[in-house]
């Protein structure tokens, strides 16, 4: 364990005799090495790592309500970002600015339809979706202490969706064409650019939290109201 200094519990591995004497409920599979763990208590912001290969195997969530709130915060960031100019361009008298939607249209006026609907799909429509279904998700459990009805696919098209949600990427390339442009043309940015700044923070953390862990915690929810 010395290539990972790392101070939280250790769960102990379990072997095939033991595992018909457990739940599901109280065990824990390596993701990369299939090892599997009797699950121990962890404290607040504590994470069990795998003794085989060091992967994280889970940790102790944030409260549902919070992530509900993070979530509802970045949904309204959201319909900011794409309500907004993201920047104004200046030359000789002359301006222009545009919108997400606005330059996604734009492609697609440039004979680059793929480029357009590559635009939408990363920045519009999978962090849209992500964001409802995950308020969806969280808002049932903690708010109306039910089980969602359609719980397993929302959950699933989540995971889908985190791998193809790029607005971070959008912003920081829309930040190196700034840098390039400031030289030709006055540059002067927009509310949405400063919103999807906070945006890709607020999706940054609401994506460290992983679809499995939110599985753990509604598996311990369900089993507590048993």
């Amino acid at each position: 364990m010395s290539q990972f200094p790392l101070v939280h519990p250790i769960p102990p591995v379990i072997n095939q005799s033991q595992l018909s004497d457990l739940s599901p409920e109280e065990l824990a599979g390596c993701e990369e090495c299939d090892t599997v763990y009797r699950k121990v208590p962890l404290a607040s912001g504590e994470r069990a790592y795998c003794v085989c290969c060091g992967a994280e195997l889970y940790r102790q969530s944030k409260p549902f309500t919070v992530l509900l709130a993070l979530a509802i915060t970045a949904l309204i960031v959201f319909a900011i970002s794409n309500s907004f100019p993201i920047v104004k361009v200046e030359l000789q008298g002359h301006d222009s600015q545009t919108t997400l939607l606005g330059a996604a249209w734009a492609m697609f006026h440039a004979d680059r339809a793929f480029v357009g609907v590559l635009i939408l799909i990363t920045t519009f429509v999978v962090p849209l979706m992500d964001l409802l279904l995950l308020i969806y998700v969280l808002s049932s459990i903690s708010l109306f202490k039910t089980k969602p009805k359609y719980l397993v696919i929302a959950l699933r098209i989540i995971f889908l969706f985190r791998t193809w949600g790029m607005i971070e990427v959008f912003l920081i390339g829309v930040l190196v064409t700034l840098v390039k442009l400031a030289g030709m043309v006055v540059v002067i940015p927009g509310i949405a650019l400063w919103s999807f700044a906070v945006l890709s923070l607020l999706l940054v953390y609401i994506a460290s939290v992983k679809v499995k862990d939110i599985w753990d915690e509604i598996d311990r929810y369900s089993h507590e109201k048993s």
